[in-house]
């Protein structure tokens, strides 16, 4: 029901990552990237709930604890979760890679990652402050969207300055990504966002346009935006693929 639909922004990222550095075999990345694709919708299905963001509609539908109650919600996202890491771990060659992938991502989203983001993120920081927001951001969801990118490279064997180079852009294109959603909850309409806007501001969360207001938010997003292109730009034609993604995250919010 919560797989059924949604961007697919990961799972894209990484197949991307991968066939951009030379991957030929999807049979060896289709697991990681679905993996990836299921750890995100249990984040949502837990961020949805009434002791987190207390969510009413997720992807266009109403969210797993208000269609099938609390306790099926939670133990969803926890099957979902422990099946993405079967997934990760899925193949009989690569075991070298396969464990790094498995390192990233439970790095990305445990408690020096998602989890931190999460408690940040609800906590009361009282006056806006730039430096938390970086912090929630960073944790939250930026180092989420660069695992993937970083799981399709180590898939690839990619160079070590290569990994380097593409966690760098994760990370800004992940800062972008948060960025362009916080904006979206202040601009954005419920059809086109497929959940509720204006949570933020009811729930008093620190956000990019609390900080900066609408117009410096726009801004900072258009410089992530650019420091992303310009380190994609830098591995070659073959890396346009993520320009024209970056530039999609980044008119979501215009």
């Amino acid at each position: 029901y919560s797989l059924d639909t949604g961007k697919r922004i990961r799972p894209i990222l990484t197949l991307a990552s991968y066939e951009a550095l030379g991957g030929k075999n999807l049979d060896d990345v289709m697991p990681v990237a679905c993996g990836l694709e299921l750890i995100h919708t249990y984040s949502l299905i837990h961020d949805d709930l009434p002791a987190m963001d207390n969510d009413d509609f997720r992807r266009g539908k109403p969210t797993a604890h208000k269609q099938f109650g609390e306790a099926l919600a939670i133990l969803s996202g926890d099957g979902l979760y422990a099946y993405a890491f079967e997934l990760l771990a899925r193949g009989t060659d690569l075991i070298d890679e396969r464990y790094r992938v498995i390192q990233t991502v439970s790095e990305a989203v445990g408690p020096k990652g998602i989890v931190y983001g999460q408690v940040l993120d609800m906590a009361d920081h009282g006056m806006p402050d730039p430096k938390t927001l970086r912090k929630i951001h960073y944790n939250k969801t930026a180092k989420f969207i660069c695992a993937p990118i970083k799981c399709g490279a180590i898939m690839a064997r990619a160079s070590e300055q290569t990994i380097k180079t593409l966690e760098m852009a994760g990370i800004y294109l992940g800062m972008l990504f948060q960025y362009t959603d916080d904006i979206l909850d202040v601009v954005g309409e419920k059809e086109r966002l497929g959940k509720t806007p204006g949570k933020d501001e009811s729930a008093d969360k620190l956000t990019a346009p609390r900080v900066y207001g609408l117009a410096g938010a726009r801004y900072r997003a258009r410089r992530y935006a650019d420091r992303a292109k310009e380190l994609f730009s830098s591995l070659g034609d073959k890396f346009d693929i993520f320009n024209s993604l970056t530039d999609f995250i980044l008119n979501r919010s215009f």
